[in-house]
């Protein structure tokens, strides 16, 4: 037999050690779970009642997915985490705005977001990738509470405290989406291409090369790759996919305000990726649409509604560790054991 059958069989590559696989990890069912979700999306705003709060809050469902999908690429494949999401939130969403106003429009104003959201991303990355993963946590909060100190001051950029209400709407070949379910749909077809575009990284070779790199460092140096340089890229990419969501954020208002963004943001975001599930590409979806419309639902208990919230974000975390994406395989794995 020779060493490429040998190779072939094992499903290794040459200069990989045993027991490293070289087929990409996080594959699974995910062309069609991203066509179901492709299908439910068409249909939602119909089936969620169609008025322009229901799209609204859909919207945002959308939005935050897109956020807590940049944190996916940076702390679920990058192995970094962030407490400046905020921040790189709120440039990309003020850039975005000044862009459109000067540079021809929304799709400008979504390319410059993505590109002040990289840039954000690789600034971190340059200063802050030798600190331990808690040292750089608190170093992201910090650049994420200097950039909205930043903002508040650059009055003329922002309009600070006051806002910004010279928002242009976004258009497609020149047709002007002036509806929320024109919008809508604008937003659902950025998530699901940048949920297509995640699904092809993640069946690729690099795939499994930065997750090498994230879980053993020293052995992926050994083999020829650069685990920092590896992780940085993941999350240079997140940080341009939370730059994203800050130009649909903008664009979906005819008015922002720095109040808009906090601190709290990250937090969230964080929660949604936890409950959604961190293995699973589709976690920043479920965990979005559960922390949005769980508060919507327990208007009518008002009263318990933080208590209701509290045990049942509560019971997910403590009974599916694996979030709620993960719960398939949690039961079949309990199933089993027993």
């Amino acid at each position: 037999m020779s060493v490429t059958d040998l190779l072939q069989r094992t499903r290794l590559r040459p200069g990989v050690p045993d027991g490293v696989p070289a087929t990409p990890p996080l594959r699974g069912r995910q062309y069609p779970f991203l066509g179901l979700v492709v299908l439910v999306g068409l249909f939602a705003p119909a089936i969620m009642g169609g008025s322009d709060y229901d799209t609204g809050v859909l919207t945002t469902v959308i939005i935050h997915a897109v956020l807590t999908l940049g944190l996916f690429w940076c702390f679920s494949l990058g192995g970094l985490f962030t407490f400046a999401t905020y921040g790189v939130y709120a440039a990309g969403a003020y850039t975005s705005i000044w862009a459109a106003n000067h540079l021809g429009g929304f799709w400008s104003g979504l390319v410059a977001a993505t590109l002040i959201g990289a840039v954000l991303g690789a600034l971190i990355t340059v200063l802050f990738a030798r600190c331990s993963m808690v040292y750089f946590a608190i170093a992201t909060m910090a650049c994420g509470a200097l950039l909205v100190i930043l903002f508040r001051e650059w009055t003329s950029f922002t309009g600070g405290f006051s806002g910004q209400a010279d928002i242009k709407l976004p258009s497609l070949f020149g047709y002007q989406l002036d509806t929320y379910v024109k919008r809508y749909y604008l937003m659902f077809a950025v998530l699901a291409l940048l949920l297509l575009l995640t699904i092809f990284f993640l069946r690729s070779p690099a795939a499994r090369d930065l997750q090498l790199a994230k879980g053993n460092g020293p052995v992926a140096a050994v083999i020829g790759l650069h685990p920092k340089r590896a992780q940085s890229a993941a999350f240079i990419v997140g940080c341009a996919i939370q730059g994203i969501a800050g130009s649909l954020y903008a664009h979906n208002t005819s008015y922002i305000s720095l109040e808009a963004f906090h601190i709290d943001i990250a937090l969230l975001v964080l929660l949604m990726l936890l409950l959604g599930g961190v293995s699973s590409i589709y976690g920043p979806l479920i965990g979005a649409a559960l922390l949005i419309y769980l508060p919507e639902y327990l208007r009518d208990i008002q009263k318990y509604s933080d208590l209701v919230y509290g045990v049942a974000v509560l019971v997910v975390v403590v009974a599916f560790p694996k979030g709620i994406a993960g719960v398939r395989g949690s039961i079949q794995k309990r199933i089993n054991h027993a």
